[in-house]
């Protein structure tokens, strides 16, 4: 999948996810802080990006800390697995 239409996917998943209700997000908006996202928010927000993005197996403690929409979209852009590779 092409970086720009992963980061844009990202950001519309944590748009439409925000507890603060429905909204366009910037790469740059905090989790928290702007969005209203707490930590249950958050475990659903991980859960929504693991059923639409092909990632590697993760294991546990292995997710860095999170606190933008930014790091969000790096992180699954680092982790894409290759279509053959997530089966």
């Amino acid at each position: 999948m092409e970086n720009s239409t992963l980061r844009a996917q990202v950001r519309q998943i944590v748009g439409e996810m925000s507890p603060l209700g429905a909204r366009e997000v910037r790469s740059e908006d905090r989790l928290v802080e702007e969005l209203g996202y707490d930590s249950l928010a958050v475990i659903e927000l991980s859960l929504r990006i693991e059923q639409e993005f092909p990632l590697a197996d993760l294991g546990t403690n292995t997710t860095p800390d999170i606190t933008t929409v930014k790091d969000i979209e790096d992180f699954v852009d680092q982790q894409q697995v290759a279509p053959s590779d997530a089966a």
